[in-house]
């Protein structure tokens, strides 16, 4: 059961993704290309998903995943809730996967978004993205977006053991960043109380 504390730092989190999407919006729109490439990270397994879960195979998500950042890329300046990018950017992707199942399967094209996350969910052979994958996808956003704010060590460290697959031995990342085995496990948890600050300021 999710308290009103963890509730609250939900909240807070978000906030502080959508001040920093909005920083990371009004940077691209100036053309600096680090910004545009940080948006993409952010947000390219999320978009990629929406198609793969609503059963397209990895090659037309592949291609849902370009077009809808190329239709963001085109729109950057029209965009009138920067800080709202992850919902433009999960809506714009489910209408382009719309559009190609649609054109796939013979169905009629949705006069709403309502409509057409109803026709989502009917789909025999695909499970459309929920939120509460969506949820964790964002929550994976802000774990990498904060594991940049970290430094090298601290980095390498958490990027071995959790985000690898299969994950690093001990003896692996302590030969990665040239300390002793022993040190692994407290230099770990040194590293995720330092993540845990970063995600809830």
């Amino acid at each position: 059961m999710t308290t009103a504390s963890e509730k609250n730092e939900d909240q807070l989190h978000s906030r502080s993704l959508e001040r920093d999407d909005a920083a990371l919006v009004k940077a691209c729109r100036r053309g600096d290309q680090s910004a545009w490439e940080e948006l993409v990270d952010r947000y390219q397994r999320l978009v990629f998903a929406i198609p793969r879960r609503a059963g397209l195979p990895e090659s037309e998500a592949a291609d849902i995943l370009q077009e809808t950042f190329l239709t963001l890329f085109q729109k950057l300046d029209e965009l009138e809730k920067p800080g709202k990018i992850r919902s433009w950017l999960v809506t714009t992707a489910k209408f382009k996967t719309w559009g190609v199942v649609r054109s796939e399967k013979g169905h009629h094209a949705p006069a709403t978004e309502q409509e057409m996350e109803l026709e989502m969910a009917s789909l025999e052979d695909g499970s459309p993205l929920v939120e509460e994958a969506l949820v964790t996808l964002e929550e994976q956003h802000l774990v990498r977006t904060a594991l940049k704010k970290l430094e090298e060590r601290c980095k390498t460290i958490l990027s071995m053991i959790y985000l690898t697959e299969p994950s690093k031995t001990y003896a692996e990342v302590a030969e990665a960043i040239g300390v002793g085995a022993t040190s692994i496990s407290p230099l770990r948890a040194r590293c995720l109380k330092k993540l845990e600050k970063i995600l809830s300021t």
